[in-house]
């Protein structure tokens, strides 16, 4: 059986519509893709249910305004309080960097919590050498700010608070063993001042459920749907696939969280997880390397096949690191301990979140790209276990 490219693209459009948890479109997403993995053979569709929250972003608006007064005061206690201001830039400094790396809540849903689910399917393999475990979340989400403004913000906030506090440790010891500069006091206190209020910017970001969700993430669930269509007609003979559509990604990775606590007897020494998430856009495809700071690397060895299988088929795939401001389902699969690789797709970060996330973010030659990808990437796996 060949790929069908349109299939991806038809599911894309299927699911093309808002879908918040807690909304009416997310039972119709939750349908929808059930009933296309019964159109891919798959009659053992397993409902993973479990609990989720709008907790996260609810941290997510507001927690700049706690640590920007926390700045502002280690700044302003440079002079009268040294070892008050040495104290508070070692915290902002732990914090800043933990921020970088910080997934979710995890699997315990913190307020007022909602019923969802995952779904997935398995496809097992004769010899049982290694599982490969395709992942895209089918849930969505609209906020005021685009993904790319406030990533923009994080990075300004995170990274603008770490450099401060390098500096308000340095100044604190220098005033404790001599006479502080006023130039750079003052340096200081008006800079953290003004990376604080660009940080609670964000306390304008609310989440809503206006937006399509065409490229976040309809057609990553368009594309995984239509490589468990091809694997069950085309299965590998030594690799068990696992296809999984997540909820409850785009509020605090709850999908991601609660299928790893689920499968806790994944071995991490033959276990690789595949996450799409913005794919099937008009531009490059993007693999997602590393996130946070210090870096934290996904998959060594998912990420140099992909590199191989798309120089092989002449698709632009270039890596990036992510330093903080946008999450998604391979983190805690990372925290976990499993490797994991993230594809999107380049200038997806444009539109995710808001009402022109629609039907015209999406490139079919982007979608069958990707389906090539993956299909080089589990073959070259199933030929090295041979």
């Amino acid at each position: 059986m060949e790929l069908d490219y349109e299939n991806a693209y038809r599911i894309t459009e299927r699911l093309s519509f808002p879908r918040l948890i807690g909304s009416e479109g997310e039972k119709k997403a939750i349908e929808t893709v059930s009933e296309e993995f019964q159109k891919a053979g798959f009659s053992g569709i397993t409902h993973q249910d479990f609990e989720t929250s709008f907790f996260n972003w609810f941290i997510a608006r507001f927690i700049f305004l706690p640590l920007g007064l926390i700045l502002i005061t280690a700044a302003y206690l440079l002079i009268i309080s040294p070892i008050v201001s040495i104290i508070l830039s070692i915290l902002m400094l732990l914090v800043g960097m933990y921020a970088t790396r910080f997934s979710s809540s995890g699997d315990k849903p913190i307020g007022k919590k909602y019923p969802t689910e995952n779904l997935f399917v398995k496809l097992p393999a004769p010899s049982n050498k290694i599982d490969i475990l395709f992942m895209a979340h089918w849930d969505s989400k609209s906020q005021t700010f685009s993904t790319l403004t406030r990533i923009i913000l994080f990075v300004i906030a995170i990274f603008g608070a770490l450099v401060l506090a390098v500096l308000i440790f340095i100044g604190g010891i220098i005033s404790l063993t001599g006479t502080l500069n006023l130039q750079f006091y003052w340096g200081v206190l008006i800079s953290s001042i003004v990376i604080a209020v660009i940080a609670n910017l964000n306390i304008f970001n609310k989440t809503g459920n206006e937006s399509p969700g065409s490229l976040d993430n309809a057609a990553s669930v368009g594309v995984m749907l239509e490589l468990a269509r091809y694997f069950k007609a085309n299965p590998p003979k030594n690799i068990n696939l696992t296809f999984i559509s997540t909820g409850s990604e785009e509020l605090n990775l709850g999908g991601a969280n609660a299928f790893i606590k689920k499968h806790k007897h994944l071995d991490p020494s033959r276990t690789y997880f595949i996450n799409f998430d913005g794919i099937g856009g008009k531009g490059i495809i993007r693999l997602i390397t590393s996130y946070g700071f210090p870096k934290k690397s996904s998959s060594d060895k998912l990420n140099a096949l992909f590199m191989e299988v798309a120089k092989d088929n002449n698709i632009i795939c270039k890596s990036i690191w992510l330093p903080v401001g946008a999450w998604s389902d391979y983190m805690p699969v990372i925290q976990a301990g499993f490797e994991a690789c993230w594809l999107a797709s380049q200038g997806s970060m444009l539109n995710v979140h808001l009402a022109s996330d629609n039907m015209d973010t999406i490139s079919k030659e982007g979608l069958k790209n990707v389906l090539i990808l993956n299909i080089g990437v589990i073959k070259k796996l199933d030929s090295e276990f041979s």
